[in-house]
């Protein structure tokens, strides 16, 4: 699991293996505050698959600071 403050939020990036194939699927929780609420997004159900836990976190990862650009826009 890694955990990265990023414009901020608060990306929470994760990595969960499939033991019949043996790959990583990626995850990830962002989380800010704005006007005193606290806003959240999740990221899984992502098609993508890796061969370890360290790749499947940085696609994450990456895709979570597209999806701050994003959210920073409305």
């Amino acid at each position: 699991m890694a955990n990265l403050y990023y414009n901020d939020r608060l990306i929470i990036a994760y990595a969960s293996i499939n033991q019949s194939t043996k790959l990583w699927s990626p995850g990830a929780e962002i989380s800010w505050k704005r006007d005193g609420q606290r806003h959240s997004h999740t990221i899984g159900g992502l098609a993508d698959r890796f061969k370890t836990s360290e790749e499947a976190e940085r696609f994450v990862i990456g895709l979570a600071k597209a999806i701050d650009v994003a959210l920073s826009e409305r």
